[in-house]
C-alpha cells in the first residue's frame, strides 16, 4: 500500500496531480460564478490568478519531466511550485480570516453601491466605485462552517506538501549521488 502511494510522489506524477487539482478549483470557481451567480470579490480573482501560475507551472513541469534529464531543474520546479501554493494557502487564508473578521480586507474590497462619474471615468475611478465586485468579507458559500476561500487554504496547503514531498523524494535521491562523486574526486 505505501509503495503504491509513494509511486504518485514521482515529478511526473506531482505536476499531473497538481495541475489537475488546480483546474478542478478553477473549474469548480468558474462554475460557481456562471452556473450558480455567484460573483467574485477580488481577493477570489486574486486567488484564481495564483492557481492559474499554478496549472502552468505543473503544465511546463509535466513536460519537462519528460524531456529534462537533470533531476535537479526538475526539483527547482517542484519547489517553486510549492511556494506557489504556500502563497495561495497564505492568501486564502487571508481571505478566510477577512471573512470571519479577524482582520479588515484592503480597501479595494469594500463593494458596495457604484458611483461613477460619467465624465471622469478611469481604472481607479472604476476600482473604488465598487464595481469591482461584492464585499470580500461576505463569504458567498459555505459548508460546514467554510467557505470557498477557507477550502482553498486547506487544498493548497495540501498541495503544497504534496509536492514539497515530491521535490524533497527528488533531492534525496540526487544529494547521495553528489556526495559520492565529490568523495570520489577528491
Amino acid at each position: 500500500m505505501l509503495s503504491k502511494l509513494e509511486s504518485y510522489f514521482t515529478p511526473r506524477w506531482a505536476f499531473m496531480i497538481a495541475g489537475g487539482v488546480s483546474a478542478a478549483l478553477l473549474g469548480g470557481a468558474h462554475a460557481f460564478e456562471n452556473f450558480g451567480g455567484l460573483e467574485p470579490c477580488l481577493l477570489c480573482l486574486e486567488q484564481r490568478e495564483i492557481h492559474w501560475t499554478a496549472l502552468t507551472i505543473a503544465f511546463l513541469g509535466t513536460g519537462a519531466s519528460f524531456f529534462v534529464s537533470d533531476k535537479r531543474i526538475i526539483a527547482a520546479v517542484l519547489a517553486v511550485l510549492t511556494a506557489v501554493f504556500l502563497w495561495s494557502t497564505i492568501r486564502a487564508g487571508f481571505h478566510a480570516g477577512v471573512e470571519w473578521d479577524f482582520w479588515d480586507g484592503p480597501m479595494a474590497c469594500a463593494g458596495g453601491t457604484p458611483t461613477v462619474d460619467p465624465g471622469n471615468i478611469s481604472l481607479d475611478s472604476l476600482q473604488s466605485s465598487g464595481l469591482a465586485g461584492p464585499p470580500c468579507e461576505v463569504a458567498a458559500w459555505r459548508m460546514l462552517g467554510i467557505s470557498m476561500a477557507g477550502y482553498n487554504a486547506l487544498i493548497s496547503l495540501a498541495l503544497a506538501a504534496f509536492t514539497g514531498a515530491a521535490a524533497w523524494r527528488l533531492v534525496k535521491d540526487v544529494l547521495p549521488a553528489k556526495v559520492e562523486e565529490e568523495g570520489a574526486v577528491s
